[in-house]
């Protein structure tokens, strides 16, 4: 009997401080390691919503899922290097925003904030953000993330924000207003690093298929991706002509070897444009297709068939960044959009170009203005610069160098033009 009573009291005591009340609207969870009673604490401060104070070591087993369908901030504790020390270990979708079950969605979706917390051994996806009316992604740290296997691939991407791949293969379709608002992802350390590389779509960041948003992408260090390591596709003006997007700052490092799907360029830096409307349609059409802002970036692209980034979209400003691939196969940058600036740009290492311009599908590769990049650290076994056939109306201009001009009308000033 007095054992029962003891074994009760523990029980009691362990629940208790799951859930610690704090002053004013916070909850405070402290992590008991143990999957068993993890995923459910956690799982019921969301349902709660407001500001949630995650402490210590939380076990999500092998497929561990919190929902999140209110306004909600989730803050983890950091140590005194910042490094977050609160840890996840496990799930799968571990934290998810589902969309709603009408579609498309008829009220905007929760605010969402995940801050300062350690995602450990997730299976495919950390953080999926399918519906939101602005999210903060900060200062979150994440390692050892297990690709999801499929007989035709396997999926692994540490920071979702988009609406495609949780949808039914065969019914994806962009979902209007499932995705607005401030999306600002800054300062997160991801290492997406896996055993099978060649046989995994690994993406670091990735923003797909959003409405009208504000998208900041900066100060984050992203490597180890089997795929594209900072992506943002197919994100479509509001109806009030809403919508930006600037990648700036971030540091990048790609895996060595990736997928070669859904192209043979792999493993990628950074790219925007437009990927699922095939036709790239939304490039040319001013009532869909935002600003994008690409500067400042560090990017190091390792595999054989790398792009240190892919410019799939119009009037992209790419500027200041600093490009290194390693393998005489690479590209430094390929644009195939229109009115795009690519300025002062710095490129090093080897590979066959270090800027591509070529028309794709409706993408017409023309009308850019590509002027003052370095070039000179560069060994490119084809030229500094490649105008393919089809671009036309391009300016290139700099001080040395060879560009390979293929196209019609471009303008070459300070550089060789050649022609084979």
């Amino acid at each position: 009997m007095m054992r029962r009573a003891i074994m009760l009291i523990f029980l009691i005591g362990g629940l208790l401080a799951l859930v610690v009340p704090s002053i004013g609207a916070q909850q405070t969870i402290i992590g008991q390691d143990n999957p068993a009673v993890d995923v459910q604490a956690v799982q019921a401060a969301a349902s709660r919503g407001g500001e949630v104070l995650l402490k210590g070591t939380f076990d999500f087993g092998e497929k561990g899922s919190v929902t999140i369908k209110k306004d909600l901030k989730f803050v983890g504790e950091k140590g005194s290097q910042g490094v977050p020390i609160t840890k996840i270990k496990g799930g799968f979708r571990t934290f998810l925003s589902p969309l709603p079950a009408q579609l498309p969605p008829q009220a905007p979706g929760p605010k969402i904030v995940i801050q300062s917390i350690h995602f450990d051994g997730t299976l495919a996806f950390p953080i999926y953000v399918a519906y939101c009316s602005g999210a903060t992604i900060a200062g979150n740290k994440i390692t050892n993330v297990r690709p999801f296997v499929t007989p035709k691939m396997n999926f692994s991407v540490a920071i979702m924000v988009g609406t495609n791949w949780i949808q039914p293969a065969a019914t994806r379709k962009y979902q209007p207003g499932a995705v607005t608002g401030i999306i600002t992802i800054v300062d997160n350390d991801l290492d997406m690093a896996n055993d099978t590389p060649a046989k995994t779509l690994g993406q670091g960041i990735f923003v797909h298929w959003a409405t009208g948003i504000t998208l900041q992408v900066s100060g984050n260090k992203v490597k180890n991706c089997s795929r594209n390591s900072i992506e943002a596709m197919d994100n479509y003006l509001g109806d009030d002509g809403s919508g930006s997007v600037v990648i700036r700052d971030n540091k990048v490092t790609t895996a060595t070897v990736g997928l070669p799907f859904p192209s043979p360029f792999t493993p990628n830096g950074i790219c925007v444009g437009w990927f699922f409307d095939g036709s790239g349609a939304g490039a040319s059409n001013p009532k869909q297709n935002m600003k994008h802002t690409v500067a400042g970036n560090t990017v190091r692209a390792r595999g054989e068939t790398s792009m240190g980034m892919w410019i799939g979209t119009n009037e992209v400003l790419v500027e200041n960044n600093d490009i290194s691939t390693e393998k005489q196969s690479a590209t430094g940058i390929r644009v195939n959009g229109a009115q795009c600036r690519i300025l002062k740009n710095k490129f090093k290492g080897m590979g066959t170009e270090a800027i591509v311009i070529a028309p794709l599908k409706s993408l017409t590769g023309s009308n850019n203005g590509c002027e003052n990049n370095d070039v000179s650290s560069f060994k490119a076994s084809i030229a500094e610069v490649s105008l393919l056939k089809g671009s036309k109306n391009n300016i290139v201009a700099g001080s040395g160098g060879k560009v390979k001009d293929l196209g019609i009308d471009n303008q070459i000033k300070g550089l060789t033009r050649v022609t084979e």
